[in-house]
């Protein structure tokens, strides 16, 4: 039977007879990770910990500069048994200690060589350095003074009362928001315009400095409950993808003893965060659109509530939210343990190494860090892919270098340590061939199966669904609508539309008016001559000339449907009152039975289409809301020519749609980039479903004959780079 915790070490000797000790300014704190004792190693200099359990605890409490490594080893082993760290751990304990700077000790050369401290320290910056290139942290100040002036007043933010009072004052600004979806969601599609981006940082900065002395108040109000030293000596900026944030070192709350205490800590930022965006969401609500406090307002409620919930509540990613679920779950270094806990199984089912060790310390942790370990790997690929392209698009040369560390630090460097870990380490003594072969046929088999396993290849446009036949209807003359009624018609039959104008209805009965009055002189001037008869009986003609135009301009008050079909109008909710000018649109009468989808095509699928990699000219075709229905319908036509008036505003941003406008066109039609317009007509309706609708917004698939993944990401790589940065 192996043996899972070999008890001796070669390099023994080169450790048992030091006599290191503790620094004198180490401070140690007790706390219970799930049920199991353990103490935490503070050195106050540099304000780093380090974490042991009780076995690794006794063996270092006993090292006191006189007694030697190997005494203090062989005591702890008398005293617990199996339990006691084993020689190769001791080791790697002592090693530890000495790499934080937390140990001292006259070393002779081999032990120091085995330590390494210096390389190992200067090794770590680098790494430092090239893994956070886009998250640099530059020290500022020490905000310990004024912390612990304003300590006092400030504390009881984070007590009952405190608690109290942020519920309510959410609840204040939540009412302020209801009902008011539709001007949030507006002023959203605004964020990033350039006339918002002083406001948009403006709310960044003072959401992010509360935020931050949130951290630290914490820290200072639960210290004090907890009877510990808790100091905040740093604060500074971080370069969060080169924006300079603050940011605060509020680590000392690792020596709370409560875990709910630590956890509160590192949710404190976004706790005071949302309470000023409510703060904020009150002041929105209460100011005139348009002015500066009010888009300041916003943008300090967007920031504060958004960014902090998307970003600083997300535990993948190593800001509040991880620390928060490192507490509450009891897992401290849970990154770190995670990806060593990836490469234990690599090791124990691939390699065969024998007693590798794990850094699950319980059964449940396995599938726990195995779960997190992978989620948290993918994440970051998408995220900081996602920012090194926003950098890019911004400052492509910076991007670039960005771009160029990132793969060096992620890929290069990680490749190198595997490669020597192959060919060199003592742990893969007894199977090297068989893991070199494993990590060989790996590789060998991940590029196979992506450069030349063909998977299939499917590509989306979005579209409206139009009549195919329909008539619009048009003001006649100026007026306003009394009247709308929206019916089924019939060539030349139904009056839909009536207007009324009241000063061109006033004007006929004026002059009708004035005709019987000319009326009554003519009578009279027969009487008294032919000539003035005659000039009297020219006026009245030129004024039944008037009447007659205006009762033409009447009557085309009185919009009539000459079409057959449905009659639609182009604001069936406020069309009704509205005063509409001759030659404004007032809707149409189309045939809904026969309809076809326009849809838009980018650059690369327009083309694309009209290639002879199509499968079929068989479409599939996809409705908001309901993913389980699939309609058919089959290509007509694909746009010889790119186009850039969108079939209709309902494909654009403003709208909601997918396609990016030109921010000068009003109406909203105008397409950022050129697309090719392809028309497909509906053929299929799946069983139960409803018929396509006019004016409904779908999303078409199209499929192409399968490639390797690897050719369709190299495509979609060139693609990417010639569409951001036109390369």
């Amino acid at each position: 039977m192996a043996i899972e915790r070999p008890t001796f070490h070669e390099s023994w000797y080169r450790v048992a007879e030091l006599k290191p000790r503790l620094r004198g300014v180490v401070q140690v704190f007790r706390q219970s990770y799930r049920g199991q004792t353990w103490h935490v190693l503070r050195d106050p200099g540099n304000n780093q910990f380090f974490r042991l359990d009780e076995s690794a605890y006794r063996f270092v409490s006993l090292l006191d500069g006189k007694r030697t490594v190997g005494d203090a080893w062989n005591t702890v082993g008398e005293q617990l048994g199996d339990a006691a760290p084993t020689q190769g751990e001791a080791i790697q304990l002592l090693g530890q200690l000495y790499t934080s700077n937390l140990i001292t000790a006259e070393l002779p050369p081999d032990a120091e060589g085995m330590f390494d401290r210096y390389k190992r320290r200067i090794q770590r910056q680098v790494g430092g350095y090239l893994m956070n290139i886009m998250f640099a942290k530059i020290p500022l100040i020490d905000p310990e003074r004024f912390l612990e002036k304003w300590k006092h007043a400030v504390s009881w933010v984070f007590g009952p009362v405190g608690i109290a009072l942020w519920l309510v004052l959410l609840g204040i600004g939540g009412w302020h928001l209801a009902g008011r979806g539709d001007d949030l969601f507006r002023q959203a599609g605004n964020v990033l315009d350039p006339s918002n981006l002083f406001y948009l940082y403006g709310g960044f900065v003072i959401a992010k400095v509360i935020h931050e002395l949130g951290h630290g108040f914490a820290v200072k109000r639960f210290g004090r409950s907890e009877r510990v030293e808790a100091e905040v000596h740093t604060i500074g900026v971080m370069l969060l993808v080169l924006m300079p944030v603050p940011y605060v070192d509020a680590s000392a709350s690792w020596a709370f003893r409560n875990k709910w205490r630590r956890a509160f800590v590192g949710a404190a930022g976004m706790y005071v965060e949302l309470a000023v965006a409510a703060i904020a969401a009150v002041v929105w609500a209460r100011t005139t659109d348009g002015s500066a406090v009010h888009a300041l307002a916003y943008n300090v409620m967007f920031i504060a509530s958004v960014s902090t919930i998307l970003f600083n509540a997300n535990p993948l990613i190593r800001f509040d939210g991880y620390y928060i679920l490192s507490d509450l779950t009891e897992t401290p270094n849970l990154y770190q343990r995670s990806n060593d806990y990836l490469k234990y199984l690599v090791k124990k089912f691939v390699y065969r190494v024998r007693n590798p060790r794990s850094s699950a310390h319980r059964p449940a942790e396995r599938w726990w860090l195995t779960v997190y370990g992978v989620a948290s790997f993918i994440y970051r690929i998408f995220l900081f892919a996602g920012i090194l392209l926003f950098v890019a698009d911004k400052l492509f040369f910076v991007g670039m270098v960005m771009a160029a560390v990132s793969i060096i630090a992620w890929v290069f460097v990680p490749l190198g340590k595997w490669v020597k870990y192959l060919l060199l380490d003592a742990e893969l003594e007894r199977t090297r061939g068989l893991a070199q072969l494993a990590s060989v046929g790996f590789v060998a088999a991940l590029l196979a199966a992506a450069g030349y396993i063909p998977l299939p290849d499917r590509a989306r446009a979005t579209g409206l669904v139009e009549p195919t036949r329909f008539e619009p209807v048009y003001a006649g003359t100026d007026g306003f609508v009394v009247t709308v009624a929206p019916q089924r018609t019939q060539a030349e039959a139904l009056l839909a539309v009536d207007s009324d104008n009241a000063d061109l209805l006033a004007e006929r009965d004026t002059l009708a008016a004035t005709i019987r009055r000319l009326e009554a002189e003519r009578r009279k001037a027969r009487l008294e001559g032919v000539a003035e008869s005659q000039m009297v009986d020219d006026q009245i003609a030129a004024l039944r000339a008037r009447v007659d135009r205006a009762n033409r301009e009447i009557d085309r008050l009185l919009t009539r449907l000459t079409g057959e079909g449905v009659w639609v109008p182009a604001e069936e909710d406020r069309l009704a009152g509205r005063f509409v000018r001759r030659g404004d649109a007032l809707g149409v009468v189309a045939s809904l039975d026969d309809t076809i989808i326009r849809a838009a095509a980018d650059q690369y699928l327009g083309p694309q289409l009209k290639d002879t990699t199509l499968t079929t000219q068989e479409v599939e075709i996809k409705t908001p809301g309901r993913p389980d229905v699939t309609y058919r319908g089959v290509i007509e036509t694909v746009s010889d020519v790119g186009r850039e008036e969108l079939p209709s505003a309902a494909l654009g941003y403003a709208a909601g749609g997918p396609i990016a406008t030109d921010l000068t066109d009003p109406e909203g039609r105008k397409a950022a980039e050129q697309f090719f317009e392809v028309k497909v007509r509906p053929t299929e309706l799946p069983d139960g479903a409803p018929p396509l609708r006019a004016g409904q917004r779908v999303t078409i698939r199209f499929t192409f004959e399968p490639k390797p993944l690897l050719e369709q990401g190299w495509l979609e790589l060139r693609r990417l780079f010639q569409k951001r940065f036109q390369i």
